[in-house]
């Protein structure tokens, strides 16, 4: 059992991201042993195959997805990444930057539960191991429905939980003694990756969760598991 002195409020999350922002991506690519990259490639294959689209990518954090989705794809035209936390944007920024990518991709501090975007302004609304992390998670969801298209579709990928019962359980054990130890001693930061575990072991990952887009009113929900299901990718239109 986790110590609740030991447990973040997700209202107080992206003070926890600001705090780690400097190790953030060295120890998501160790602790994830690179298949983090991996996944957020894996996001590419489900955007839309229409020119001149704008994309929104929620929980943007220091811009990875954004990246990744945007670099040798002149299909996207623009690309707004939202995140509540200053320190990990700026780091975004950078890396923006430096990849030649700042003429169409712009960052903002923001909410997902209450967006500053207009009623469908986006082909396609991301998020990436960010959705856990929201307070109220059908708030953000019906957020993310206001801003997409008709027709367009929103991509999730968040962790979830092996079906194979012996997958299922060296997962635990890596999440529950691995990713806080590995976490603390590079970050200094324990609370942090006792957070991560915490918050993948309560989402309701697999078919709970594509009922509840269904219930905010997504339409050809499609979920499409990683790595034995370690993490899955939803695919959910409008």
């Amino acid at each position: 059992m986790i110590s609740k002195n030991l447990v973040l409020s997700k209202s107080d999350s992206w003070k926890m991201f600001n705090a780690i922002a400097g190790r953030y991506d060295f120890l998501n690519r160790l602790l994830s042993l690179g298949q983090d990259v991996r996944w957020r490639r894996a996001l590419k294959q489900f955007l839309p195959d229409t020119d001149k689209q704008t994309i929104l990518d929620l929980a943007t954090g220091t811009a990875d997805v954004l990246i990744v989705l945007t670099k040798d794809n002149p299909k996207i035209h623009w690309g707004y990444g939202v995140d509540p936390a200053v320190n990990m944007l700026e780091i975004g920024r950078k890396k923006i930057q430096h990849q030649h990518l700042d003429d169409r991709l712009t960052l903002q501090q923001g909410d997902a539960q209450a967006l500053p975007f207009s009623e469908g302004t986006f082909d396609c609304v991301t998020i990436s191991f960010g959705i856990r992390n929201i307070p109220d998670l059908r708030l953000a969801l019906l957020e993310m429905y206001r801003v997409t298209k008709k027709g367009g579709r929103v991509l999730i990928l968040e962790f979830s939980k092996p079906q194979n019962p012996i997958l299922k359980l060296g997962h635990w054990l890596y999440l529950q003694t691995i990713v806080p130890l590995v976490g603390f001693l590079f970050s200094g930061n324990f609370k942090a990756y006792t957070y991560l575990n915490q918050t993948i072991q309560t989402f309701p990952y697999g078919d709970r969760f594509c009922k509840i887009l269904k219930q905010m009113g997504f339409v050809n929900i499609e979920p499409h598991p990683l790595m034995g299901g370690a993490a899955t990718i939803y695919v959910a239109y409008k």
